[in-house]
């Protein structure tokens, strides 16, 4: 990330009524039950909270996230738009965060990330890649398994967000949110789907199985906050263990795995998934093991 941001983006705190303000915010109440409301919506926080990227997802517990908005530009981007959706979001700190059944309301990553995130493999092989360098989710509930995301992104040519533009963003979300609830109403059940979603049931499988031939419940666990970012120092709260303890287990989990970095550990991971069996309780790791033989004795 470069020490001297190329753009400056200025705090919106105390929200002035300007003109692109009041224009989007009419807009936004135009657009109530319409094909362009989540555009609308993202205007109105982009007016608040300026920002360089953004879009809208649906979270479900069941299934993976639904993509309904993007807007970036492909130069700054290494990974396609939609690799999201394939398995990383499952170590997503804001997507954990709404399994956690969070309420509704603005939540800044530097706030619910875990305390190695910005130097873990997640973050390095996959988020910093898509050109962002900070963000802020806003969240707005819909039920216990449901809700709406909007995240809102600045790249690595500007300046980060700060504690003004997150309270500049609070005091606009009961619109917000009178909006989205009103707009719900007219388009009742578009959210919804009973799609059998054979990702997110791989994805899952992923998460509750992975090396679990391999490695003994307590180093899955440690693995587990590995892949999300957690040091072992935290992780160590996390479990009621030592320090030297999870660093012992870390290096179990390396020797086991026969991986010589956390790099290796989540490309491993990702690679997995395409290969877990969700209506069995196997190690989708054995699997990709043996396609990887099968490729090199040919």
């Amino acid at each position: 990330m470069p020490l001297t941001p190329t753009k400056h983006h200025e705090s919106r705190l105390g929200v002035m009524l300007d003109q692109a303000l009041s224009t989007a915010l009419a807009q936004l109440w135009s657009a109530v039950g319409g094909a362009e409301f989540m555009s609308a919506v993202l205007d109105v926080l982009h007016a608040v909270c300026p920002i360089d990227s953004g879009g809208t997802l649906v979270y479900y517990r069941n299934r993976r996230p639904l993509s309904l908005l993007h807007r970036f530009n492909p130069s700054e981007r290494q990974v396609p738009a939609d690799i999201y959706s394939t398995g990383p979001y499952a170590l997503d700190p804001q997507y954990r965060l709404f399994l956690k059944g969070c309420a509704s309301g603005a939540y800044w990553l530097r706030d619910v990330a875990p305390d190695d995130f910005y130097s873990s493999e997640y973050f390095l092989t996959f988020y910093s890649k898509t050109g962002v360098a900070d963000s802020i989710d806003v969240i707005w509930r819909i039920d216990d398994d449901t809700a709406i995301n909007f995240f809102l992104q600045r790249n690595v040519h500007s300046n980060e967000f700060t504690a003004a533009d997150l309270a500049a963003l609070q005091l606009v979300l009961p619109i917000v949110y009178a909006a989205l609830a009103k707009h719900q109403q007219m388009t009742a059940g578009f959210l919804q789907s009973t799609v059998d979603d054979k990702t997110h049931l791989q994805v899952e499988c992923t998460l509750n199985n992975f090396a679990s031939s391999l490695l003994t419940p307590r180093e899955r666990d440690v693995l587990l906050y590995m892949l999300r970012g957690y040091s072992s120092v935290l992780t160590a709260q996390k479990l009621n263990t030592s320090d030297g303890t999870v660093k012992i287990h870390r290096k179990n989990i390396y020797r086991k795995l026969d991986i010589g970095s956390q790099a290796e550990l989540f490309s491993l991971f990702i690679n997995c998934i395409p290969f877990a069996k969700p209506d069995e309780q196997s190690d989708p790791l054995q699997f990709y093991q043996q396609s990887q033989v099968s490729v090199l004795s040919r």
